[in-house]
């Protein structure tokens, strides 16, 4: 078993998955996962940890990173040691592996929420580590997406166009690494959203034909896809999660009508608990109605994202709230419907304690 820390590196750009995804790709899982040393941990000690991220996630969309991440570390912390100094078989260590490697994504995208990027980088790489050594192909596809988008909502807060359109090459490459890992062992929800995120890539950089190609893969792949066929760390991805992804390629391509329609099936197809995805559609929704020019629809949905934002503790909010202001305040001027919601954004963004804090340790 590859034995590497636990806590990786110091600060990461945004290619700092490159090296990585080149180590999934290339280098063979571990021959073995049996431990002989320490207490003994059995299936059930698995099945509990996997119990216990599955309720801490759903926390997590309901009431955001903020309020919740330092039990998600805890528990990582506690349960690395279990695999470091607890003694397991091959069949379990190989499960004790994924299910710490759950907790560390959980940390991972709880990291990312609050503005932490390099933290989340660390955490990122840390699970795919774990998913290698499990000889989990599918997961390690799954953390080379995850990777990809990360790449990407880091790419749209660069300073500059070339840092921007750097990244999202950065996000294609590291999605096109999935397809390469999950290779023939690849369920076509997980194909679908790997190449929904590739989509996206293409997108900020004006590939339009290549975005569109991989939204129709992605359709073509979700046709194909039925519950009891993708793993079970996998039921938070939905067909709203796909539906949101695939209207996002459209927006930023240009297509607001399609756009419009996938990010409304999204919307009103999340679950009531899913409130910082709801978050998120709502101000993707609005940005889609802006580039259609139906300010009046765009300025209400933003008023909705507004409210739905103050009840839950997320950077990432925070974040979609001020790149729609961005496209906002220009137009403030010509539609008094925008010009309220500039300053409803502003007074939520002056008043949120969960402000974006990058980690620089």
């Amino acid at each position: 078993m590859n034995r590497r820390k636990f806590l990786l590196g110091s600060a990461f750009a945004a290619g700092a998955f490159s090296e990585p995804a080149l180590f999934a790709m290339t280098v063979p899982p571990a021959e073995t996962t049996a431990r002989v040393a320490g207490r003994r941990v059995g299936m059930s000690d698995v099945e509990i940890i996997t119990e216990h991220v599955t309720h801490l996630r759903r926390l997590d969309f309901r009431y955001g990173s903020a309020r919740i991440r330092e039990e998600v570390v805890q528990l990582l912390n506690r349960e690395a040691n279990t695999i470091m100094h607890g003694s397991y078989s091959e069949k379990t260590g190989k499960a004790l592996l994924g299910a710490v490697g759950q907790v560390s994504r959980l940390a991972g995208s709880m990291a990312a929420d609050i503005g932490r990027h390099s933290l989340a980088q660390r955490y990122y790489i840390q699970t795919l580590n774990l998913a290698m050594s499990a000889g989990d192909r599918l997961f390690a596809a799954n953390m080379l997406c995850d990777m990809s988008r990360l790449t990407l909502h880091i790419g749209q807060s660069a300073p500059v166009e070339n840092e921007r359109l750097r990244a999202a090459r950065q996000a294609v490459a590291l999605a096109r690494a999935g397809l390469n890992v999950a290779n023939d062992k690849a369920t076509p929800l997980l194909t679908a959203q790997i190449n929904a995120v590739e989509a996206r890539g293409h997108a900020v950089l004006g590939d339009t034909s290549s975005a569109r190609a991989s939204v129709r893969e992605a359709e073509r792949r979700h046709g194909r896809a039925h519950a009891d066929g993708e793993p079970a760390w996998f039921s938070f991805y939905t067909d709203a999660d796909l539906a949101a992804d695939l209207g996002r390629s459209m927006r930023d391509i240009g297509e607001a009508d399609q756009a419009t329609r996938l990010i409304t099936q999204a919307m009103d197809t999340y679950e009531p608990w899913r409130v910082r995805s709801r978050c998120f559609v709502q101000t993707d929704l609005a940005a889609a109605h802006l580039v259609g020019r139906d300010y009046e629809h765009a300025a209400a949905l933003g008023r909705d994202a507004v409210r739905t934002a103050a009840e839950v503790g997320s950077t990432r909010t925070l974040d979609r709230l001020r790149a729609l202001q961005r496209n906002v305040r220009p137009l403030g001027r010509s539609s008094k419907h925008l010009g309220d919601l500039d300053d409803r954004i502003t007074n939520l963004l002056s008043r949120n304690k969960f402000q974006r804090t990058e980690d620089v340790r």
